[in-house]
């Protein structure tokens, strides 16, 4: 399957997109559809990073991944020097084609042309398919980033350097 890369600019772009990712997150248990309605949304996504979309020959989205911006409200767990990147979501049809690998390794180039020294993303425990793809890729675990609070959320660091 061929899979192009490139940030979300039309209101198609994003009305798909932000679909996609409501549809993945909440139906997939990650995150409630108030929760996914509040954050999930151009507005605050734009204003974050870049949101970058596969899309296959016919043009359909596949997937997408926020690259945060450096000095955006949205990053939580990059230091400085680091580049973030949020909300991965591959369309349930196109998981194990490649999308969600090529969606992460453009982020790699990209933070590596902002000249950041590393990448780093948190992820829910019970997201193992993610989990098995960042570790594929080369990220290690940064346990001692790891964040849990009473009500049972838990995010788990990853990091890649270079």
């Amino acid at each position: 399957m061929t899979i192009a890369i490139g940030p979300a600019s039309t209101n198609q772009d994003w009305q798909q997109a932000v679909a996609l990712l409501k549809h993945v997150y909440v139906s997939d248990g990650y995150t409630s559809l108030d929760r996914a309605d509040a954050f999930m949304r151009r507005e605050t996504l734009e204003l974050g990073g870049t949101l970058l979309l596969a899309r296959n020959a016919p043009g359909a989205v596949l997937g997408a991944v926020l690259l945060l911006h450096s000095d955006g409200p949205l990053g939580q767990v990059a230091d400085p020097g680091e580049a973030e990147f949020r909300v991965l979501a591959v369309a349930p049809e196109a998981r194990g084609t490649g999308v969600g690998e090529t969606l992460v390794r453009a982020c790699i180039v990209k933070a590596k042309e902002r000249g950041a020294r590393a990448l780093v993303l948190w992820s829910q425990p019970t997201m193992h398919s993610a989990h098995r793809l960042y570790e594929r890729l080369s990220f290690v675990r940064a346990h001692e980033r790891d964040e849990a609070d009473p009500r049972g959320f838990a995010r788990q660091v990853f990091r890649l350097s270079w």
